[in-house]
């Protein structure tokens, strides 16, 4: 079967709309007349603060799951082989298109979230996520392989977690290689499509207990709120494999979360750092490996990081492997 170039341009633009660390859209793309290629870019990743390529990864997985969702939306079945493969060390997944039947309506909702999702840079109300919402999220975590460890705003451990990221950012403020690593990521001219706008890095907090990074971009502060819920994404192994499935449990979470107006802001920088990423797993007694830790709430907030054309994020590759 061939896929009409047309549908596989619309499937990468809306994968490409995936989150990823500082905005740093790691990934390569390959397309064939049935499947689609996706390596990881290392040029994009971030050596410093991520060494072994884990969020890397993670970020390529959410662009892998947007490639599924759209790939409904476009009638196909996506079937993905994921890693590893010998011959090229960089693959993260070939994706085999197939035809399927028309989109159901939760597939449909999905596809739609792709555009509507953002990720929050600023206050959201002060108010804790509805139980149903949260079932929902634990529920869509568990999809692709990974579970949800939700922090309320009661939770005994909450101050703990809170005080663990300060560490973690307070480290990262004395690492001047990791500054400038961030710095790099800082977009300061409208032509760049990628990175984080400056303009975007609007407010960080002025309470030492509010539950949001502190970027050392020097952003103005302003006042967070307190009842945000917290949750950390977590995988049975910490393999590039497990890296690849967390981004796709994580992209899955956050358009469920957008189909309810629910929108996420990230704190990797706790998780960067080796010895308070083994500490908040045993302050919160986890079983499993965190991946990801996250500030959930509503907002009205819809600003849009830029994304790289399509013809940036495709590029040949000789003697692509086969399925």
């Amino acid at each position: 079967m061939k896929v009409d170039d047309s549908r596989l341009e619309r499937i990468v633009t809306a994968a490409a709309a995936a989150p990823s660390v500082h905005n740093t859209q790691p990934w390569d793309v390959q397309l064939g007349r049935d499947r689609m290629m996706i390596h990881a870019d290392t040029s994009r990743q971030l050596r410093h603060v991520d060494p072994l390529g884990r969020e890397m990864l993670i970020s390529c997985g959410a662009f892998l799951f947007n490639v599924r969702v759209a790939a409904r939306r476009e009638s196909l079945v996506a079937v993905p082989l994921i890693l590893p493969h010998p011959g090229d060390p960089l693959l993260v997944a070939t994706v085999l298109f197939k035809p399927g039947v028309d989109p159901d309506i939760d597939e449909l909702d999905l596809a739609v979230a792709i555009k509507r999702r953002t990720t929050s840079r600023a206050p959201f109300d002060d108010e804790p996520l509805d139980t149903d919402v949260l079932l929902e999220l634990e529920v869509a975590a568990r999809s692709d392989g990974g579970s949800l460890r939700l922090i309320h705003p009661t939770d005994p451990a909450r101050p703990a977690v809170i005080q663990l990221m300060r560490r973690a950012e307070a480290l990262a403020a004395e690492d001047a290689v990791a500054a400038e690593e961030e710095s790099a990521w800082v977009s300061r001219t409208p032509e760049r499509h990628d990175g984080i706008p400056e303009e975007m890095l609007s407010s960080t907090s002025q309470d030492e207990q509010a539950p949001v990074r502190h970027f050392s971009a020097g952003a103005p502060r302003s006042e967070f709120e307190h009842r945000s819920t917290l949750a950390v994404l977590l995988t049975p192994g910490d393999e590039p494999h497990d890296w690849i499935s967390a981004g796709q449990a994580l992209e899955r979470l956050l358009l469920v979360a957008t189909t309810y107006f629910v929108r996420a802001s990230f704190a990797t920088t706790v998780l960067e750092n080796p010895t308070t990423r083994h500490d908040l797993a045993r302050t919160l007694d986890l079983v499993g490996h965190p991946q990801m830790l996250m500030r959930l709430g509503y907002t009205t907030e819809q600003q849009h990081t830029p994304r790289r054309t399509i013809q940036e994020i495709t590029s040949p590759r000789p003697g692509p492997p086969t399925v």
